[in-house]
């Protein structure tokens, strides 16, 4: 008999600092005589989200199979990358429940204080937005045709519930001559464009296959296979050789199989590495197989013994694992401040600040770090933080010293430091605002007081190269009053039939409005909003190339205001396109407008998330409305991927300016704004004093938020009206990201006049004049100072009426 020593290994790598994962680690190994069958449901596109789904699959093992060892695994997506959306799966396998978990947990970045991973239970764990569940079927699986059947419920109403992956695992003896070593590698190991971004970190993941194949055996065959879940395959490398990738089977899943005969090691490790093509990848599965053969090739492996089979435990003990490898590379020891002797607990006690000794201490510069808030980066006009550790290398403790901070080789504050025991480790904050986008070099220095020697003068400094970049998901593009005036009549503010859609390069979108006016009306004033975002060819953001055809009209934009992140993924515009079609609006009616993506390459694409048809009227029925017309395109940002910004930096403001308002005389004062992206109830409306939340509840979508004519008549200032749309915090459900791109105000008064004048044909009336009962001021007439025309009193004729006269009772 020929026994394989075997070596379990852990996994290499801590996964994903950012949003974590369970990096892959062995879930089985052995020695068979027929292989290793592995075959996947690969889905998502063909179901439905939100609402409950089955998928059956069979999976046919060669018919000789008499099974070792099998696992059936499947995964759900739940919706969201760390809201709990609640739901349930059943799985069955061959006519057997395996179980019915319920999958009901919140997840939390690894960067914000979770643990990598959430373990539901000791076969389920949640990693993001997915659930991962994993049976032992090896008692199950049966010659031939085997059937797996998944089955997901929602439990609320965001769960998603769409199963993005059925996967069976079956090792297999089938009575041949063969002998091949296998190891089967499990795990959910995300790699996301979070930790790029955020903390500047390029992870890569690893996973390790280790066997010691007997000396002198001949290596005849071995394959790879890998099973991911991404949209676009990742870059993979084993034992330092590139692989090639491939094409995903499914909409958010695929695997590979290479043949790396000529890249296996028969001893030692072999290590697959993997890392995202695109914003997200994860790894769940890896076999490595290795046929061979020896001199005594002819004795039967099918008997080798259990002993040979490796961590078949529970997800727990993989988990415990993966937290024991973490500590390994906790490299911060130096940072700590646990080794100081607790003899040096009196130090820099006044006795020490009066005396001329001076103590021997070796201070040095350790690191600087630079963040804005959560994130490790630094942004123009911001206020980031720089936080510089300072050590004292001893022998003895230190009294005072000085830590200056310098930018460009300017001064930008310098701290005073009490003093450092001997061993211990000191971070001190500095504020940092700096006013361009570009490199900059930040040089921190230790200045030793006079009761220090420092001999070793060498690492009393640090300089650090930092990256600044303009972060466009802040609040810096108001939304500007486009039009103001007054006008005896109303507004109309209609979306229409508009929806959120894809254009593809060639596609044609088409919206429709119908307008009733009242009758008689003239329209003075008619805009056309086109609200469009994710503007991109391939992976990289582009200003869209599109005509837009109004009631028959080709159109330019009068307007075009946009809106980019400006760094990292997904830099993608986003805009707001205004058109005048003034003289294309006549009344009421039907109008249609239609937009065509005219950007021949065929990886271009923009989406549309709706148009918006503004019409000022006037009306001889009507109320004097003055009114603000405000618009334009400021992206904001509050999520974790935004770059560490606060509610207060992704503000956007709106100035209504101009004529002032007489309050005493306003019958009504109604707002609409319309927010791109919104539906998150933690975005907060604010118009002056007024101060609300939950007024964008994805109506009339979540791509196209309006809040529609709200009553702002109490909070009305009689000049130098301001709104506000503030994003929500991090905390609050995740934070939104949100495109603030148009608000009317219109203020309607209770009658006719202005200043408590009731202003007609020409006709001024002035000076405390009283005309009542019955009197008919017209054509030009001329009541001046004091004059009471009471009684039916018919005044005409050149007549001029001004200035704080009472006109009532029946007076025209």
């Amino acid at each position: 008999m020929v026994l394989l020593i075997m070596v379990l290994s852990s996994g290499v790598c801590s996964a994903d600092n950012y949003v974590g994962g369970i990096p892959l680690t062995s879930a089985h190994s052995g020695t068979v005589s027929g292989g290793v069958y592995c075959d996947s449901y690969y889905g998502m596109g063909d179901q439905e989200a939100k609402a409950s789904n089955t998928i059956e699959k069979t999976f046919t093992v060669p018919d000789n199979a008499n099974v070792e060892w099998a696992m059936l695994l499947t995964n759900v997506y739940c919706g969201h990358m760390q809201n709990n959306y609640q739901g349930k799966a059943k799985v069955d396998f061959n006519g057997k429940n395996l179980g019915t978990e319920t999958l009901n947990v919140p997840y939390t970045y690894s960067y914000n204080g979770g643990n990598g991973h959430v373990q539901v239970n000791d076969h389920v764990n949640r990693v993001t937005s997915d659930y991962m569940m994993y049976y032992d079927v090896t008692g199950l699986v049966k010659a031939g045709k085997n059937t797996a059947v998944v089955k997901t419920d929602p439990l609320d109403s965001s769960f998603d519930g769409r199963i993005r992956l059925v996967t069976l695992v079956v090792a297999y003896n089938d009575g041949s001559k063969k002998t091949i070593w296998y190891q089967v590698n499990r795990g959910h190991d995300a790699d996301s464009y979070y930790s790029d971004d955020e903390m500047n970190e390029n992870y890569i993941g690893s996973t390790a296959f280790q066997a010691a194949l007997p000396e002198g055996s001949s290596l005849t065959d071995s394959k790879l296979t890998l099973v991911y879940q991404a949209s676009s395959d990742g870059a993979y490398a084993f034992n330092g050789n590139a692989l090639s990738s491939g094409t995903p089977q499914g909409t958010f899943s695929g695997s590979n199989t290479w043949d790396v005969k000529d890249s296996l090691k028969s001893s030692g490790t072999n290590t697959l590495t993997y890392d995202r093509t695109a914003s997200f990848y994860k790894n769940v599965l890896g076999i490595l197989t290795a046929e061979y053969t020896t001199s005594s090739s002819g004795d039967s492996t099918d008997d080798t013994p259990a002993d040979n089979t490796t961590d078949n435990g529970s997800a727990g003990d993989t988990t415990d694992d993966i937290s024991s490898d973490n500590t390994t590379n906790d490299t911060s020891s130096d940072n700590t401040t646990s080794d100081v002797p607790a003899g040096n607990t009196t130090n820099d006690t006044p006795a020490d600040n009066t005396t001329d000794a001076k103590f021997s201490a070796d201070l040095g510069v350790q690191a600087i770090k630079v963040s804005h808030n959560s994130a490790a980066k630094a942004w123009k006009n911001l206020v980031n933080t720089v936080n510089v550790t300072v050590i004292n290398n001893g022998p003895e403790k230190a009294g005072s010293f000085a830590l200056e901070l310098y930018s460009e080789g300017s001064l930008l504050e310098s701290k005073p430091i009490n003093g450092l025991a001997n061993g211990a480790t000191e971070a001190v904050e500095f504020v940092w605002k700096p006013e361009d986008a570009k490199n900059y070099t930040l040089r921190a220095v230790v200045v030793p007081g006079s009761t220090i020697n420092d001999a070793n003068a060498t690492n009393n400094e640090l300089s650090k190269t930092q990256e600044v970049m303009h972060n466009g998901y802040i609040g810096d593009k108001p939304l500007e009053t486009y039009l103001h005036g007054t006008v005896k009549g109303n507004i109309i503010y209609d979306y229409g039939n508009s929806s959120y859609v894809k254009v593809s390069s060639g596609d044609v979108y088409t919206a429709g409005h119908s307008l009733s006016l009242p009758e008689g009306a003239i329209v003075k004033y008619a805009r056309l909003y086109n609200f469009w975002t994710w503007s991109a060819t391939g992976s990289s953001g582009v200003i869209p190339s599109m005509s837009l055809d109004f009631a028959g009209s080709s159109l330019t934009p009068e307007a075009e205001y946009a809106d980019q992140k400006g760094w990292g993924q997904y830099d993608y515009p986003t805009g707001t396109w205004a058109y005048n079609v003034t003289g294309l609006v006549s009344g009421s009616g039907n109008y249609i407008t239609t937009v065509k993506n005219t950007n021949s390459d065929a990886e271009n694409s923009f989406c549309i998330d709706g148009i918006a048809l503004l019409v000022v009227y006037e009306d001889a029925s009507g109320k004097e409305t003055q009114y603000w017309i405000n618009e334009g395109c400021d992206a904001v940002s509050t999520m974790s991927s935004s770059g560490g910004l606060t509610p207060d930096e992704a503000t956007v403001k709106i100035a209504f300016a101009g004529d002032s308002i007489d309050l005493g005389n306003v019958d009504n004062a109604r707002l609409w704004t319309t927010v791109q992206s919104g539906g998150h109830e933690g975005i907060a409306l604010k118009f002056n004093e007024m101060s609300i939340s939950g007024v964008y509840d994805s109506t009339p979508s979540s791509n196209l938020d309006i809040d529609e004519a709200r009553d702002v008549t109490s909070y009305l200032l009689s000049q130098n009206n301001e709104a506000q749309i503030i994003a929500p915090s991090v905390t609050d459900n995740s934070g939104d990201y949100m495109i603030p791109s148009s608000a009317i105000l219109a203020v309607s008064y209770k009658s006719e006049t202005t200043d408590d004048t009731n202003i007609t044909d020409d006709t001024n009336v002035t000076d405390d004049t009283n005309v009542t009962d019955g009197t008919n001021v017209t054509d030009d007439t001329n009541v001046t100072d004091g004059t009471n025309v009471t009684n039916d009193t018919n005044v005409t004729n050149d007549t001029n009426v001004t200035n704080d006269t009472n006109v009532t009772n029946d007076t025209n």
